[in-house]
């Protein structure tokens, strides 16, 4: 797995998430790895606990626009990162911790 943040990166990670530009995100592992990542309109962002949207039923299914206003709001949250051709496609799991 490469993990320098370029274009051709295929990963599933699990870390604190900060934003990085407009269109992208970090995701930094436990043991200070850093995956970039970029997001599109299509990243499925699934809620369970409502940390960044509470509308519908658990797992709650949230806009990209809605994951980061959280994340500017709390400043950390950590998730699971499903990463494709260097496009974060699916962030799960969140939470504070």
């Amino acid at each position: 797995m490469s993990l320098s943040g370029s274009r051709d990166v295929d990963a599933t990670t699990r870390g604190q998430i900060a934003l990085r530009g407009v269109d992208g995100i970090t995701v930094t592992s436990e043991s200070d790895q850093e995956v970039k990542a970029l997001l599109l309109p299509y990243t499925v962002v699934r809620d369970a606990r409502g940390l960044v949207c509470k509308e519908g039923e658990a797992p709650y299914s949230c806009s990209v626009e809605q994951l980061q206003k959280a994340i500017e709001k709390r400043g950390a949250l950590f998730a699971k990162v499903t990463i494709k051709d260097g496009v974060a496609v699916q962030i799960e799991d969140i939470t504070e911790e």
